[in-house]
């Protein structure tokens, strides 16, 4: 969700709207002044100098908690469509018994320091935070290792970079952010112990065309994580498994950034760019992947990580196909740089009909496109879901 532009909001005015969503338990979007992050949830204490906010995820999702400092927030939201879709998310997430993480299970007193209750919290049971700094455009994930009179002691973990883990001394009153027992935070709290003993790796990737092919070849039905990079946005990954080679595309078996399974996506191979094979960041994936299986949490009930697919055939004009026949959500990547998500109808050799969903709206007309212009499709994801079901439950679909 992205912030909107709005003006001051006097604190006294902000106190009372955080007092009046704590005594209603309102749920409410968080705004802050300084960046587009918009957090979701219950406020469960105010304190002199900040607040805590349980939180939610994008899918409905338990997701720990957040302090925010009084002077980092621009605005209390307490009616939008936005709320309305996350209550719907909740909701549904309730009712299919989503895998989650635990949430807040920390008691606070909102008489005392929030910030250094909960690095002290963080200290004692080992948790992994995030940080936000004033005048810091960077966050920071890591350990507490110590909270002293004035200054808090962090370690920090990269799971990008294992040469890059400094310790860190600072001020508590500099915190102006802390995310704290959320579902990937929750993850590598689990995993701290062995990614703090886990080496470094150098990157090894594919890059020449004539050999992307072979390689992903290779890969087909391994186990083995690799990260698919496209040619249109270098700075873009997808990690996953290699399900399915076709004569011209790839099917990944996607894996999120918690570890859990995260749908599909079909590429071009004429879109790919690179082909990572080894990095530390796919060696904490696979670590996150593991604990997930051990803990049973590696998909949501509601996915299916098992299907297969033929290499025979286009497997565009395939799941255009098949989502058209069940009116399913799909997102796709056109040519031209586009990201449209909703689903196909009549579906020819050629072209499509694609009736795109905007801002919670469905066009119900759609517009003509080309298979031939489609480089990415995306399925089989929770979001898609979520957003299939809203649509149905509201009649649109």
């Amino acid at each position: 969700m992205v912030k909107n532009i709005k003006g001051a909001v006097p604190m006294n005015s902000i106190v009372d709207d955080l007092n009046r969503a704590q005594a209603q338990r309102l749920l409410v979007n968080v705004y802050q002044t300084n960046q587009d992050v918009v957090y979701t949830g219950y406020v469960t204490t105010v304190g002199k100098t900040g607040m805590i906010l349980a939180t939610y995820d994008d899918y409905g999702l338990s997701d720990g908690a957040v302090f925010l400092a009084l002077d980092v927030i621009d605005e209390v939201e307490f009616s939008s469509d936005d709320l309305d879709n996350m209550a719907f998310r909740m909701q549904t997430a309730q009712e299919e018994r989503f895998v989650q993480a635990g949430g807040l299970t920390m008691r606070f007193d909102g008489q005392r320091d929030l910030r250094r209750q909960i690095l002290s919290h963080a200290w004692v049971d080992h948790l992994v935070v995030m940080l936000v700094l004033a005048n810091d455009q960077h966050f920071y994930e890591g350990l507490v290792t110590h909270v002293g009179s004035e200054t808090v002691t962090v370690q920090i973990l990269n799971k990008f970079d294992y040469t890059d883990q400094p310790q860190r001394d600072l001020n508590p009153d500099d915190i102006e952010v802390i995310e704290f027992q959320g579902q990937e935070l929750s993850l590598q709290s689990l995993a701290a112990p062995r990614l703090q003993q886990m080496t470094h790796v150098d990157a090894e990737v594919v890059t020449a065309p004539d050999q992307l092919r072979d390689t992903l070849a290779r890969l087909v039905d391994q186990d083995a994580l690799v990260a698919l990079i496209p040619e249109h946005d270098q700075e873009l990954f997808f990690v996953g498994r290699v399900n399915t080679l076709t004569r011209n595309a790839v099917i990944l078996s996607l894996v999120d950034m918690t570890g859990q399974f995260g749908g599909y996506t079909v590429m071009r191979l004429s879109e790919l760019h690179a082909v990572l094979l080894q990095s530390d960041y796919l060696q904490t994936m696979r670590l996150f992947t593991l604990l997930n299986r051990a803990n049973r949490h590696q998909i949501q009930p509601v996915l299916n990580d098992e299907r297969l697919f033929d290499a025979t055939v286009d497997q565009f004009s395939a799941r255009l196909t098949q989502a058209a026949a069940f009116h399913t959500v799909i997102r796709l990547k056109l040519h031209d740089g586009d990201n449209l998500l909703g689903y196909p109808s009549q579906v020819g050799a050629k072209r499509f009909i694609f009736h795109q969903v905007e801002d919670g709206q469905l066009d119900q007309v759609g517009k003509i496109y080309q298979v031939a212009d489609v480089d990415e499709l995306a399925f089989g994801y929770l979001d898609a879901y979520l957003t299939e079901r809203q649509l149905k439950v509201e009649g649109d679909l």
